[in-house]
Parts: structure tokens; sequence; C-alpha cells
């Protein structure tokens, strides 16, 4: 699991993570952590806990952060850009001073577990989920939107990121992957799936595209 990589001149890396079912913030070590704090507030007030909380413990005040690490995705949009304006405001204080790192959250996933799966899913839209794949084993993998049926059907031995809604399709519990950031390696995992950026963004996959409605009822053809 994960990668030895590692960025020495990385002081006080903050990782952000709101792509689940609780809020996660830490500061990461070379191979682990000073502190993870988790929140179950919704990401409006739980971001600023989180982070609040994980300062005052470790003695240490939000100007000495040099990076932040942000789970770009899959999650909820709302939650990911409330996550993302907290990072925005750090940056301004910081004059943009802060290095910025960007991963998703089914590649870290991998570096979850003991053995990588060839496929690991998540919900997206009401019937549609992304799937996440790499055959060539790259730390950085491809996602392609599926229909669920045919996420379920061709991909029966992926692994599955919790789905939240009150209408989940019912998934086995031991295809279930806990995502939690306690389970990776501090940086030498973060860095093995995370991009620098100049600019955070939300992870935004392309909409499925919809084939075009034909009535099959010939009055309602607009050609006829």
């Amino acid at each position: 699991m994960g990668s030895e990589k590692t960025n020495t001149s990385l002081s006080y890396p903050l990782v952000l993570d709101v792509s689940s079912s609780c809020v996660q913030a830490g500061i990461a070590d070379e191979n682990g952590w000073r502190k993870i704090i988790d929140s179950p507030n919704p990401p409006l007030n739980g971001v600023f806990q989180t982070v609040a909380q994980l300062t005052q413990e470790l003695e240490i005040k939000i100007a000495e952060i040099d990076s932040i690490f942000f789970c770009a995705g899959p999650g909820s949009t709302l939650g990911l850009r409330l996550a993302l304006a907290f990072i925005k405001t750090a940056q301004w204080e910081k004059d943009g001073r802060l290095k910025l790192f960007s991963y998703n959250a089914l590649d870290l996933a991998c570096q979850m577990v003991e053995e990588p799966p060839l496929f690991i899913q998540a919900p997206f839209r009401m019937g549609w989920r992304i799937v996440r794949s790499s055959p060539d084993q790259k730390n950085i993998g491809t996602k392609e939107i599926f229909e669920s049926e045919e996420a379920f059907q061709n991909f029966p031995s992926s692994l599955h990121l919790k789905d939240l809604r009150k209408n989940a399709p019912s998934i086995a519990p031991e295809y279930i992957l806990e995502y939690h950031l306690n389970k990776i390696n501090g940086l030498a995992d973060l860095l093995a799936v995370s991009e620098p950026k100049k600019e955070l963004e939300v992870y935004s996959p392309r909409p499925p595209e919809f084939k075009k409605w034909i009535p099959s009822i010939k009055f309602l053809s607009p050609d006829e």
C-alpha cells in the first residue's frame, strides 16, 4: 500500500476531506499523522470546527499551515464547495503562499487496502456510478461514468465507497470500503495520488450523454 515518495519540505500539511459521511481534517507526517479530527457535523460548521480543534490540540497556528491537500470528490457538491471556500480564505490570508494539492477519493481509497482493487465504485447522480480502474496499477486511475445497472453487472468484484442516500442500492458489507484518513500512511500515500494545483476546484466529471427521446406516437413527432 502506498508509495515511499515524501516531501519533507512540507512542515504542516493540512488534509481536508469532506467526501464521506464526516468531515475529516488532519496534519500529515511523512509516513503517518500528527493528528486527525473527525466531525459528524455538516461541512458548513464541521470544516471550521475540525481545523480549529486540530490546530488547538497540536498547539499550532493556522498561519503555520504551509500546504493543503484537498479531496476534490466525488462527494456532496455543496460540502466540497464549502470546504473549498475555507481553503480559498486561508489562501487569501497567506497571500497565495500556500502549496495546494488535490486528490480524488477513489484514488486515495485504493491506498487504504492491502491489495488495491482492479475496480472501485462511488455513487454519482441518481441511476449512475463512477467506476475507477487502473489496469496498469497507476496510483491515479481512470474514472468513467456508467449507468448503475451496467456498473454492477460489468464490474461485480468492485469495492464500493458508501452511498449515503436513503434509496441507495443494497451492497454486501464485504464490498464496502471504510473510507478514513487513518488508514493511509500520511504524506507517503497522499503524494502518490495527489497533484499540485495553482487553483483548486471540485471534481466535476462530464455528465452522461442521454439519448434523445423519440416519440413512439406518430402525431407527437416534431417532423410530422
